[in-house]
C-alpha cells in the first residue's frame, strides 16, 4: 500500500477522492457497529457512509454515484431478507463494472468464496469483524496501485482495445517483475490468443493454474480454449471449475452441453438439474434466461428435457406474469412438434389466464387445435386473435397463410382472400399462396351470396332487404372485412 497506513488510505479515499461507502444490510446491529468503526477510526462524517436495507434503494444510489463519477465501495450482506444477495451483485457488476464490493457473511466456505470472486467481489469478511479487519478490507480494495498493478491495468486496457502485440510486451514486463504471477500469465495467454498463438496461450494458462490453483481465471480460459478447439479436455477443466465454484449455474449448463454433444443424455440431465437447483436458490432472476438456454440446447436433441425444464420453471413460480409467456409459448411449440397437441392446448389455456388479450396466444392455441383436427375450434381461436388485433399477423407469411388456409378448408372462400393476398404482398413469388388464392377466387365466384340466399330461403314473406343487410353487418366478422393489407 505504498507505505501508507490503512487509516490514511481510507481517509484519502473519502477526503481527497470524494469517495463514499455504501452498506447494504438488514442487520441493523452491524450497521451501527460499522458506522461507529468508520467514524471512530478515521473520523468521518455520517455523509460518508450510506446504509440501505433495501436492494432497490441501494442499487439506485450506486447507479447515481456512477453517473456522478463518485467512487464508492459497497459492503453487501450475503443474505438480505433471508435470501441470497447474488442477484443484486450480478446486476450491480453488470451496470457498474468498476464498482468495488466487500461481501459480509456469518460463514464462508471455499465454494461460496470462489463464487463471490467469480461475480466480482473484491473481499469477503466473516462476521463478527473487528474494526481493524473492516478498515484493512476497505484499504485493500481502494489502495493506490503499485507498479505491478499499474502494469496489469495497462495490459488489461491494451487487451480490451485489441492491441495484442503491445499487450504481449506489457505482459513481459509483468512477468519480469514477478515470474510466477498467475494474473500476468493469464494476461499473456489472452494476448497470445489474440495473435492466434493458441498452443502457447494454453501453456500460459496451464502455468498460471499451477502457480495458483485457487485462481479460477486460468481454468476458465483453458476451458474456453479447449471448447473452441472441440478438445475433450474442455469438459475436464469445466468440471474442475465446478468443483472449486459449484454455485455457478451457467457453468453447469456448459458441462451439460458438452455431455449432450457426446450423446450422454443422462449425465447432461444431472448437470441441468443441478444448474436449475442452484439458480432457483441463488440467482432467481437468472432462472428464466437459464431455462431458455437449456431449451435452446436440448430441443433438437432431447425435446422431452425441454418440456421438463419449461414445466419446472412454470410450476415453481409463485406468481406468473407476462414475462412468463415466452415459457408457455416455447412449451406449446415443442409439445406440438411432438404431436402432443392436447397438452399444447392446455398450456396455451393457462397462458390465456395471464394475458387474455394477447392475440398470439389465441393464434397458437388455434394451431394446436388444428393439428388435433379440431378445425372449427381452431377457427374460433384465430377469430378471437383477430378480434383482439385485426392486424396481428401483418408481416408474417406463415400466420397469414395459415389463417387463409383454414378458411379455405372450411369453405369460407371470401374470408380467405385477404390473407392469401397479404402473403403475396409480402412474397409475390409464393407459389402455395398463388395456388390457394386462385382456388379461393374461383370457388368464391360460385359461392352463393349469404344475404341473397337468406332472402330467397324465406320466399315472399315480406322481409325488408335493407333490414337484413343491416343485421348482416352486425353479425359479420368485422376484423376480416376491415383488414388493411
Amino acid at each position: 500500500m505504498l507505505g501508507k497506513s490503512a487509516d490514511t488510505i481510507v481517509l484519502d479515499f473519502i477526503k481527497k477522492d470524494g469517495g463514499v461507502i455504501v452498506y447494504l444490510s438488514d442487520d441493523f446491529v452491524f450497521t451501527r457497529a460499522l458506522r461507529n468503526i468508520v467514524s471512530r477510526v478515521i473520523g468521518l462524517s455520517g455523509d460518508s457512509l450510506l446504509a440501505f436495507s433495501s436492494m432497490g434503494s441501494a442499487m439506485k444510489k450506486c447507479l447515481e454515484l456512477q453517473d456522478q463519477g463518485i467512487p464508492c465501495v459497497i459492503f453487501i450482506e450475503r443474505m438480505i431478507d433471508n435470501r441470497p444477495s447474488t442477484d443484486f451483485i450480478i446486476t450491480l457488476k453488470r451496470e457498474f463494472p468498476d464498482v468495488k464490493m466487500v461481501m459480509l457473511t456469518w460463514e464462508a466456505t471455499q465454494e461460496t468464496v470462489a463464487y463471490f470472486f467469480e461475480l466480482g467481489v473484491s473481499r469477503v469478511l466473516v462476521k463478527p469483524a473487528s474494526a481493524n479487519m473492516v478498515i484493512d478490507a476497505l484499504a485493500e480494495v481502494i489502495s493506490p496501485f503499485m507498479e505491478l498493478k499499474q502494469q496489469i491495468l495497462l495490459c488489461e486496457e491494451l487487451l480490451e482495445n485489441r492491441e495484442y502485440n503491445a499487450a504481449l510486451d506489457a505482459s513481459d514486463r509483468i512477468l519480469m517483475t514477478r515470474p510466477d504471477s498467475a494474473r500476468g500469465l493469464v494476461l499473456r495467454g489472452n494476448a497470445l490468443m489474440g495473435v492466434g498463438e493458441i498452443d502457447k496461450a494454453v501453456q500460459c494458462y496451464m502455468a498460471a493454474h499451477e502457480a495458483k490453483p485457487i485462481f479460477m481465471a486460468p481454468l476458465i480460459k483453458l476451458a474456453e480454449a479447449f471448447r473452441e478447439m472441440e478438445d475433450e479436455r474442455a469438459l475436464a477443466y469445466m468440471k474442475e471449475l465446478d468443483d472449486i465454484s459449484p454455485l455457478n449455474p451457467e457453468r453447469k449448463i456448459d458441462i451439460a452441453e458438452e455431455h449432450l454433444r457426446k450423446g450422454e443424455h443422462e449425465e447432461a440431465e444431472k448437470y441441468l438439474d443441478r444448474g436449475m437447483a442452484v439458480a432457483e436458490k441463488e440467482v432467481s432472476s437468472m432462472v428464466g434466461d437459464l431455462t431458455q438456454r437449456i431449451v435452446d440446447a436440448v430441443t433438437a436433441i432431447a425435446p422431452n428435457l425441454a418440456v421438463k425444464y419449461l414445466n419446472r420453471v412454470i410450476d415453481t413460480k409463485r406468481v406468473l406474469g407476462r414475462d412468463d409467456l415466452v415459457h408457455f409459448n416455447r412449451l406449446g411449440i415443442i409439445l406440438r412438434g411432438e404431436g402432443r397437441w392436447a397438452e399444447a392446448v392446455e398450456v396455451y389455456g393457462k397462458a390465456v389466464t395471464i394475458a387474455p388479450e394477447d392475440p398470439v396466444i389465441h393464434y397458437n392455441m388455434g394451431l394446436a387445435q388444428w393439428e388435433g383436427n379440431q378445425r372449427m375450434v381452431a377457427l374460433k381461436c384465430f377469430e378471437k386473435a383477430l378480434n383482439i388485433d385485426p392486424h396481428f399477423y401483418a408481416g408474417s407469411v406463415g400466420a397469414a397463410l395459415n389463417i387463409g388456409s383454414l378458411y379455405l378448408e372450411l369453405r369460407r372462400y371470401r374470408d380467405s382472400l385477404p390473407f392469401f393476398g397479404h402473403v403475396l404482398d409480402l412474397d409475390s413469388e409464393n407459389s402455395l399462396a398463388q395456388v390457394k388464392l386462385a382456388e379461393a377466387k374461383t370457388k368464391a365466384e360460385t359461392e352463393p351470396d349469404p344475404v341473397r340466399a337468406a332472402v330467397e330461403s324465406v320466399g315472399d314473406s315480406g322481409f325488408d332487404l335493407s333490414l337484413l343487410e343491416s343485421k348482416k353487418k352486425k353479425k359479420k366478422w368485422k376484423p376480416f372485412t376491415n383488414l388493411e393489407l
